[in-house]
């Protein structure tokens, strides 16, 4: 996903997109970042997204307070920030195929909500948000 990240960056450069270059170079910051916490060659494309989930999360927590305040503007330009973090994340999962899994992890006769949700959270692959997903397993449990 990072050498895809530092491609697109380059053809955003060669097209004079500044603003897109920005945020591709950002992305890569971030990988670099957690890259460096990990033990050498560690990084797995399941550490990647989560990387990129956790940025879209606060990116999409910003746009909500920056609605607030009325600052239109910014609203824009974290509005475009999130569609290009979107574009490297894989697609969601639908709500039946997590439910199955949810179904699946419970079926096993564990009513533990953290035992739950590492088993759900294993199958997923980050293909779905952990709130989502805690949302699912708590109405399941009960």
């Amino acid at each position: 996903m990072k050498d895809k990240l530092k491609s697109d960056s380059v053809a955003a450069l060669k097209n004079h997109d500044a603003r897109l270059v920005g945020v591709l170079r950002y992305l890569i910051s971030l990988l670099d970042k957690r890259e460096l916490q990990l033990p050498p060659g560690k990084m797995s494309e399941a550490e990647e997204v989560a990387v990129l989930r956790k940025e879209l999360k606060n990116k999409e927590e910003s746009r909500e307070m920056f609605a607030k305040g009325g600052r239109d503007d910014l609203v824009a330009e974290v509005d475009f920030e999130i569609e290009v973090v979107k574009k490297y994340l894989p697609s969601e999962m639908s709500d039946e195929e997590l439910e199955n899994i949810v179904k699946e992890s419970i079926d096993g006769g564990d009513t533990d909500f953290g035992t739950v949700m590492r088993k759900v959270m294993a199958k997923v692959g980050g293909r779905a948000g952990g709130e989502r997903i805690a949302k699912m397993v708590r109405g399941k449990i009960k």
